[in-house]
């Protein structure tokens, strides 16, 4: 009888192990698709806006925003994106932000508005801010004495950013944005050399997290182990 107890014994710690290294090889798969989702998520590397597409986007910003592209005064949103479509490669870049704020409370509310906004809106396709700063003095020539703050904005794509501009929200929230600017330039940049890695510092955090779930699984499987 002891023996038949001693072998059944056995055959059921020998499954809960088992069971237990099937649910770490689990939790390691839900890791790595969730990164893998992520990895293709955050993109950065899609296909080239076509001639149609991009010719259907820019109607579609005239109708949005009431201004034809002839219309459209040098140096506008409307002009430099129909000087960009063509040559659009569907990589992600940054947006190099210079801008001078406008004073008062208005303006700072307007700012604040602004920013809860278009924040989501980044988020949601793959965008957001890399740095924000205000100028802190000048090291060489005279151009920063216009500029009282500096942003710098990744986007995934030239066509998320078209999507981001024809977003009903955003056309509603546009006005906060000139509420609270005296004036703003933008410049499209692809860094060569960049250490703002968020691939890596995502695969960082999910290994972390994939150890810390792996000690939780050994500690239930010693507990397992010990009570039987």
């Amino acid at each position: 009888m002891k023996k038949v107890t001693s072998l059944s014994s056995g055959r059921i710690e020998g499954f809960g192990v088992r069971s237990m290294n099937r649910t770490k090889w689990i939790w390691l798969g839900l890791v790595a698709a969730f990164y893998s989702g992520f990895w293709y998520w955050y993109g950065g590397n899609g296909e080239p806006l076509g001639q149609k597409e991009s010719s259907a986007l820019l109607v579609q910003m005239e109708q949005a925003y009431g201004r034809s592209l002839e219309e459209a005064p040098e140096g506008s949103m409307i002009r430099n994106l129909a000087e960009m479509a063509p040559v659009d490669d569907g990589k992600q870049f940054y947006a190099v932000n210079l801008e001078r704020l406008k004073s008062g409370e208005a303006a700072e509310a307007a700012d604040r508005r602004y920013s809860e906004l278009v924040l989501p809106l980044l988020f949601e396709r793959g965008g957001h801010p890399v740095f924000v700063g205000d100028r802190a003095g000048l090291m060489l020539g005279i151009y920063g004495e216009n500029v009282d703050r500096v942003a710098v904005v990744r986007y995934r794509s030239l066509r998320d950013l078209f999507d981001i501009i024809l977003d009903p929200a955003m056309q509603r929230g546009s006005g906060d944005k000139f509420a609270s600017l005296e004036h703003t330039e933008v410049f499209i940049v692809r860094p060569y050399i960049s250490l703002v890695q968020v691939r890596l510092i995502t695969a960082l955090l999910l290994a972390i997290i994939a150890i810390g779930g792996l000690a939780l699984i050994s500690k239930a499987q010693k507990r397992r182990a010990n009570a039987s």
